[in-house]
C-alpha cells in the first residue's frame, strides 16, 4: 500500500508519532546525540527538526494546520521537559514551525518546501548567533576581528584586499550555514520517499537496548557548553585583543567600555527582557495547554519508547562511516517510530512532489 492510500486515521497517527519525535529531538535527543559523540551537534539537531517538519507535511492532509499544531505541542513539551531552556531556543522552534507551515501551505512540492525550509532554518540559527554577539559586544567585536585579521594578513605577506577580514569571516560563516542548509533541505525532501520504501519492506523486530546502556536523555548542557561561559570566553578574547592592539591607557579604556557594555546588556536581558519573555510564554502555555493538553500527554507518553528506538537505530547505524551515519540513523529511527501498530497496514513510496 502506498502512502497516498493511507486513511485519515493512519495519517493522523503518523503525524502524532513524528510530532513526538520532534519533541524528543528538542527536549532531549540533542543531549543523547552529544553523549553518543555525533559531530556538529547543533546543526544535526536543527537539521533533524527540518526533516521531521517535512515528514509531517508529507503525511498530513492539511499541512499548515498540522505543522502549527505540532509546533505548539513541541513547545509545550520542551517547556515541561527542559524548564531551563533559554528563550532563543523557543524562538528557533517557533520560527521553524511557522516557516514550515507557510512554505508547505504555499508550495505543492514537498521537496522544494523542504529545501527552502532547510536554508531558512539554518540561516536563522546563524543570524541569531551573530545578532546576539553584536548586541552583547557592539562594534568592538567586529573592529577586533578586522584588526586581528589584518595583522595576520600582513604577517602572511598579503595585502588587505578589497574585502575586509570581517567580510571574509561573514562570507565563510554564512556560506558554511548555507551549504549545511542546502544539504539539510535536500535530505529532508529525499527522506520521505526513502521512508516509504523502507516501510514497504518486511523488517525483523529489533533487539531492545538495555536501559543501562542508554545515555542520559537530557537537554541540559554542561558548564562549558552554556552561553555564559562562551560569552565570557569571547569577552576575555576581546579584552586581550584590545589590550594587545591598543597598548597603554587607550587599551584599558577600550577594554573597560567593552566590559561595561556587556554588563549593561546582560543586566537588561536578565532583569527586563527575560522575565517579560518568560511571562508571555507562560501565558501562551496556560492557554495552549487547555487546548492541546491531551495531545501533549500522549506525545510525552511515547518518549520512552522513542528513546529506546533511537538507541536501537544508533546501534544499527554503527557500521556507516562519517556524517552519513546521521542520515542512516534518522531514517532507521523514523521507520521504527512509524512501523508500530499505527502503520502496520500502511506502506509508502509516493513522494508527492
Amino acid at each position: 500500500m502506498k502512502v497516498a492510500d493511507l486513511g485519515g486515521a493512519d495519517r493522523q497517527r503518523a503525524v502524532e508519532r513524528l510530532t513526538a519525535l520532534w519533541a524528543l529531538n528538542e527536549a532531549g535527543l540533542g543531549g543523547m546525540i552529544h553523549a553518543l559523540r555525533v559531530p556538529f551537534t547543533g546543526i544535526v539537531v536543527g537539521s533533524t527538526a527540518v526533516v521531521l517538519i517535512a515528514l509531517i507535511a508529507f503525511f498530513a492532509e492539511r499541512r499548515a494546520r498540522a505543522i502549527l499544531k505540532a509546533t505548539t505541542i513541541v513547545l509545550l513539551i520542551k517547556a515541561a521537559a527542559s524548564p531551563h531552556t533559554p528563550l532563543p531556543a523557543y524562538a528557533s522552534v517557533a520560527f521553524q514551525g511557522l516557516a514550515g507551515a507557510a512554505l508547505f501551505a504555499l508550495l505543492p512540492s514537498v521537496r522544494l518546501g523542504a529545501l527552502l525550509l532547510g536554508l531558512l532554518a539554518l540561516w536563522q540559527g546563524a543570524v541569531q548567533k551573530l545578532l546576539v554577539m553584536t548586541i552583547l559586544y557592539g562594534r568592538s567585536l567586529w573592529d577586533s576581528v578586522d584588526a586581528v585579521g589584518r595583522w595576520i594578513l600582513e604577517k602572511m605577506g598579503s595585502g588587505p584586499g578589497e574585502l575586509s577580514p570581517t567580510g571574509w569571516f561573514l562570507v565563510f560563516y554564512l556560506g558554511y550555514y548555507t551549504v549545511a542548509g542546502l544539504i539539510t533541505g535536500w535530505l529532508a525532501g529525499a527522506i520521505p520517499g526513502e521512508i516509504g520504501r523502507a516501510l514497504e519492506r518486511p523488517r525483523p523486530r529489533p533487539e531492545p537496548v538495555p536501559d543501562a546502556a542508554l545515555p542520559a536523555l537530557s537537554a541540559r548542557k554542561r558548564w562549558w557548553q552554556r552561553t555564559p561561559f562562551k560569552a565570557g570566553l569571547v569577552l576575555a578574547a576581546l579584552l586581550l585583543a584590545t589590550a594587545w592592539l591598543h597598548p597603554g591607557q587607550e587599551g584599558w579604556a577600550r577594554g573597560l567600555r567593552i566590559f561595561a557594555r556587556a554588563a549593561v546588556v546582560l543586566a537588561v536581558w536578565i532583569w527586563v527582557v527575560r522575565p517579560l519573555g518568560l511571562a508571555l510564554f507562560r501565558r501562551f502555555r496556560r492557554r495552549e495547554q487547555g487546548v492541546y493538553g491531551a495531545e501533549v500527554t500522549r506525545a510525552m507518553a511515547q518518549l520512552p519508547a522513542l528513546r529506546q528506538a533511537a538507541a536501537v537505530a544508533w546501534r544499527q547505524s554503527r557500521a556507516v562511516p562519517g556524517l552519513r551515519r546521521w542520515k542512516y540513523f534518522l531514517v532507521e529511527l523514523i521507520v521504527l517510530a512509524l512501523a508500530g501498530d499505527s502503520m502496520e497496514k500502511g506502506d509508502g513510496g509516493d513522494e508527492r512532489s
